[in-house]
């Protein structure tokens, strides 16, 4: 479960900043409650919006192609859960992993 926290979570960071959505420092907080591992990734900027996998596939504006690589990266390590959040320009990405 931490290998998988740990890629799935650097894969996200790792896209945040290749597609620019961030602006100034990403910020991570871990905590386990025995249960479940959680990962909330906070940062001001443009919110990762992450489609449905297995979509069919047509033209896509480039930031459309974007999330559906990112989508397609994450597969195999993906998390059990994720959630994603933003208020004005401050974005939050939970992503929990159940062990």
């Amino acid at each position: 479960m931490i290998d998988r926290a740990s890629s799935s979570t650097a894969q996200v960071m790792e896209h945040l900043a290749a597609a620019h959505l961030v602006q100034g420092a990403l910020r991570a907080v871990v905590s386990y409650d025995e249960l479940q591992l959680l990962i909330e990734i906070t940062y001001d900027g443009n919110l990762l919006t992450l489609p449905n996998v297995g979509v069919r596939r047509r033209i896509f504006l480039e930031e459309e192609s974007f999330s559906y690589g990112l989508a397609d990266f994450l597969t195999g390590v993906y998390p059990d859960r994720m959630e994603s959040a933003a208020k004005d320009n401050r974005v939050t990405i939970r992503l929990y992993f159940t062990a």
